[in-house]
């Protein structure tokens, strides 16, 4: 099953009962400011957004590195930071738990 972002959006507008153009700016807005938040802190500085309850997206500075071994031998990998989105592992277990009823 795949939930786009405009069904998300209709069903937040029906269940907050708010104007589905609102919804879409909020969601836009946050979006926004999650990206200058990513974007424009120091690269060296680690960055962890609480973007809900359980939902946590978390940017990794990477310096920049030469490998010399195996097949990947005189590769250099420039400095970069690396983002990605988490599951808190209470909120993977409440998933579970609400599927299975354990």
């Amino acid at each position: 099953m795949n939930i786009t972002q405009d069904s998300l959006i209709n069903q937040i507008a029906a269940k907050a009962d708010l104007n589905t153009a609102i919804v879409r700016q909020v969601i836009k807005s946050a979006e926004m400011i999650i990206f200058d938040h990513l974007s424009s802190i120091n690269p060296i500085e680690e960055v962890n957004i609480k973007l809900l309850n359980g939902f946590i997206i978390k940017r990794k500075y990477i310096q920049k590195k030469n490998y010399s071994k195996g097949m990947f031998q005189n590769l250099e990998c420039p400095e970069h930071v690396n983002v990605k989105a988490n599951l808190s592992k209470y909120y993977n277990d409440q998933i579970n738990q609400q599927l299975f009823h354990q």
